[in-house]
């Protein structure tokens, strides 16, 4: 009898159905879910992030060093030589001294001191003059700070502020290591940067502390070590790029979280520092050890797995993955055999333009394809805003005589508490763009209200700039996370470099237009601060939401 063929029609099947390849409808592992089966929140992470939120902590300290050792003591004009010798104690010594800084020290509307202004006699009339024998400062509060060293009080008082803006314009030179970090990796980058900044300020601190020189010979060097010590901006955002690169996207809000958050606690240490010391060098030395005890993490920082895969390092990113996997405590079946299959798909897409795609090629193309400009500019105009109004609405709490060192805390715990819940709302249906926007809007809310406030109860602004600076700081912390997500791993670093350094360029600004505008028409800043607020929320609407979406590539 004849073999019987099987009619397919018929329901049945036929040999050569039952020898034809499986077809299979499941996707292509990612890299993202590669690091998801070695453990994308385990033990390796959390060891790396510890040590790495050290670097984030030195920028906190860093970035405050300026308000405690070149803070502005209470001073007054010492008296003439021949009625009280050596007069450098602010405050009376006895009712003598007393009688005399009464007759000598004329005093504001306040009942307060003159600063900057005491009496002399020119036949025998009395005649106001500017502090002929140098002043008096109070050391209670402060201890003994560069503003006294260096008499930057009163006309000088304006080359203070060099101190802060140099720090701030150190931050520009991540429009160079970020295109660094993206060149030679990440980890590289950091930990050379890291030991430049060290070397560098431990050498103009030595020359400061036991060379004799002139006090402007001394400013000038401070000057150089604050520009130097703005490095930790770049080395701070280098290791936040580090640590959501070692997680997956379904992590990288509570990684840059802790990032943030960390920032905070170096203010507080760098205040811990200032009250311990009372000392501006010796200030500058603690803050400058912190960072030495980071020097010894830098053998052990690992390179991120999106940068090697950037750079189809498949060698190095399989030993990095299998750290992971091992410290996490993943078998290799959990996640080896999709990594061969990623390895596998990507040799055969080596026709994908990126991968033969050079490094400076790639930067080119940030500059010249019209989506990554749009998202460029938008961010850009976005870091520089959030950081101006995070300046700008910054209000002294001595109003209600709290002591600087607990305002200082006090600020540390409300920007603390904004970069929690920034970090806490994008991960619910808002998303990215939508927690921005109503973080954007207090701050614009508080912004526009501070004027009318402000005049009336010192109290009350004092509650609505903290509520702006929750705001606004809630409003950095989304930009922080959502800025890198929008770029792929190739330009990151380079593209979240330029949006760092337009923020320090809003930092900067923000005070000369604070200083430079009088009272009477101060109050029109902040009405258009308000509006770009507006302006730049409404912009973000335009950039693509990266909630849950891969590092892997730009999003479009």
């Amino acid at each position: 009898m004849a073999p019987v063929a099987y009619d397919a029609n018929a329901g049945d099947l036929n040999m050569d159905e039952i020898n034809a390849p499986t077809k299979t409808t499941t996707e292509s592992p990612s890299l993202d879910s590669i690091i998801r089966q070695c453990g994308d929140l385990g033990l390796y992470q959390w060891m790396h992030i510890f040590f790495l939120n050290l670097i984030s902590m030195s920028a906190g300290i860093v970035a405050f060093y300026y308000v405690f050792g070149a803070a502005e003591p209470l001073h007054r004009c010492q008296l003439p030589s021949s009625v009280w010798p050596h007069d450098t104690h602010y405050y009376s010594v006895n009712q003598t001294h007393q009688d005399l800084i009464n007759t000598y020290i004329p005093k504001d509307k306040d009942d307060k001191l003159d600063k900057c202004m005491r009496y002399t006699t020119v036949n025998r009339s009395r005649i106001l003059v500017n502090c002929p024998n140098g002043w008096a400062y109070d050391r209670s509060v402060f201890g003994y700070t560069f503003t006294e060293e260096a008499d930057l009080v009163c006309r000088s008082e304006p080359r203070k502020s060099w101190l802060s803006t140099l720090m701030q314009t150190g931050g520009f030179s991540l429009v160079i290591i970020g295109t660094l970090g993206d060149k030679f990796g990440r980890k590289r980058t950091t930990a050379i940067t890291t030991v430049f900044l060290f070397v560098l300020c431990i050498m103009t601190q030595i020359f400061m502390q036991w060379i004799p020189m002139t006090v402007n010979v001394k400013f000038g060097l401070l000057l150089v070590n604050q520009l130097i010590s703005g490095l930790t901006v770049a080395t701070y955002s280098m290791a936040f790029i580090l640590m959501i690169e070692l997680t997956s996207a379904a992590h990288t809000s509570l990684v840059g979280n802790t990032a943030l958050t960390a920032f905070t606690i170096g203010e507080g240490v760098l205040t811990l520092f200032a009250y311990l010391t009372v000392d501006w060098q010796k200030l500058k030395w603690a803050s400058t050890a912190f960072i030495g005890v980071i020097l010894p993490y830098l053998y052990f920082m690992p390179e991120t797995p999106l940068y090697l895969y950037s750079k189809r390092q498949y060698t190095a990113l399989e030993t990095v993955l299998r750290q992971i996997a091992t410290r996490n405590k993943r078998k290799e079946i959990d996640w080896y055999p999709s990594y061969q299959e990623f390895v596998h798909n990507q040799s055969l897409n080596e026709v994908n333009l990126e991968s033969k795609t050079s490094f400076s090629k790639q930067v080119r193309q940030l500059f010249s394809h019209k989506s990554s400009i749009i998202k460029l500019l938008i961010t850009c105009l976005l870091g520089f805003t959030t950081y101006m109004l995070y300046y700008e609405i910054s209000y002294d709490l001595e109003v209600i005589n709290i002591s600087p060192y607990l305002g200082v805390l006090i600020g540390a715990v409300v920007e603390a508490i904004g970069y929690v819940s920034g970090s806490a709302l994008i991960v619910t249906r808002l998303g990215r763009k939508g927690t921005f926007v109503i973080m954007m809007s207090l701050t614009a809310i508080c912004i526009l209200i501070i004027p009318f406030i402000v005049k009336h109860s010192a109290i009350g602004t004092v509650l609505v700039t903290q509520l702006g600076k929750y705001a606004v700081s809630g409003a950095i912390a989304v930009s922080w996370i959502f800025v890198p997500e929008l770029f792929q791993t190739s330009i990151r670093s380079t593209a979240n470099g330029l949006f760092i350094t337009f923020s320090h360029l809003g930092a900067i600004i923000a005070p000369v237009i604070n200083t430079s505008i009088s009272d009477e028409y101060l109050s029109i800043s902040f009405y258009i601060s308000s509006a770009l607020a507006v302006v730049v929320l409404l912009l973000t609407l335009i950039l693509p939401e990266t909630k849950d979406k891969s590092m892997d590539v730009e999003q479009d």
